[in-house]
């Protein structure tokens, strides 16, 4: 993640955080296509402060790259933000790495079974399936 000035990043996710605690993209630049050897990245590039006066964007952005800011600030907006992008990456690294699983229906009853399930206990859900 690079920040340009105080104001910008090319975290979309913190971008998006940013944007929902009301800081406006500045209006003559609001995003850039930066091209480097990573290859092509967008850059977002934010007004000092909310309209609201309560959001400061660069303290936000110190503070989304400090790991233990919303333990500090468990109550701030801008904590829960930050904190459901963490567990949406979490998430989808658990998705990711979790076992296949299978949606099986029987009439208005629903099973969940793992891909590599034994035979025996295949047998087993489908036979409660059918009750």
């Amino acid at each position: 993640m690079i920040h340009l000035s105080s104001l910008d990043t090319t975290n979309t996710k913190l971008a998006a955080a940013l944007s929902a605690c009301g800081i406006p993209l500045r209006t003559d630049v609001p995003v850039s296509l930066l091209t480097g050897d990573r290859g092509d990245r967008h850059c977002f590039f934010f007004q000092p402060v909310s309209p609201c006066g309560l959001y400061h964007t660069a303290e936000l952005i110190l503070a989304w790259d400090d790991p233990l800011w919303h333990q500090r600030n468990p109550e701030h907006p801008f904590a829960y933000l930050k904190v459901a992008f963490q567990n949406m990456d979490r998430l989808t690294d658990y998705v990711k790495k979790g076992t296949r699983i299978a949606s099986v229906t029987h009439g208005s009853k629903i099973a969940f079974l793992s891909l590599h399930a034994s035979d025996a206990l295949q047998k087993k859900i489908f036979t409660e399936l059918k009750r």
